[in-house]
């Protein structure tokens, strides 16, 4: 067994040691490293058992009722006031799922906006219906092919012209 698996014995060893394995106790016997953790520890038992702890003060009860009366007696505070010590001296787990809550909902508006931004749909003022991305991107590309088609034109026109001047000469 190694060192740390029987650390784990070492108050059962201090209290009674008919509970503990043998192969514990071998291991306590055979290896320095537990019997000086072993006699560590009962050093700090020997201590804790001479200590003596200190008498309260002979006027410790008669101030204690005279804080409870006070406290009685006071009036109650305010929601205010009470939220405010909630926050400051208690552990806040109860705000952890109203936090976890809050951002889940940050989290949703946000995507949503985002995807009512990105997947906008353009309503066509002259039919009064929507059209989608693609339509759009096929109609700008349908305009696209016409007036590449309206130059071309202008273009076969304007080398006609050319040769009308060259007196119908070709290159």
């Amino acid at each position: 067994m190694t060192c740390d698996k029987i650390r784990a014995f070492l108050p059962d060893m201090m209290f009674s040691s008919m509970h503990v394995p043998a192969d514990v106790r071998q291991h306590f016997q055979d290896c320095p490293i537990c019997q000086g953790e072993w006699n560590e520890m009962q050093a700090t038992m020997q201590l804790l058992d001479a200590w003596k702890a200190p008498e309260p003060s002979p006027y410790f009860d008669v101030r204690m009722a005279a804080r409870l009366r006070e406290e009685k007696n006071s009036p109650a505070p305010g929601w205010l006031e009470r939220m405010r010590s909630r926050l400051l001296f208690s552990s806040n787990l109860h705000l952890r799922p109203a936090v976890a809550a809050a951002f889940a909902l940050l989290l949703i508006v946000g995507v949503g906006s985002y995807e009512g931004f990105v997947n906008l749909e353009r309503t066509n003022p002259a039919s009064g219906q929507t059209v989608s991305a693609t339509v759009k991107d096929l109609e700008l590309l349908d305009s696209n092919a016409q007036t590449l088609q309206q130059m071309a034109t202008f273009d076969d026109t304007d080398v006609g012209i050319g040769q009308a001047q060259n007196g119908g000469a070709s290159n």
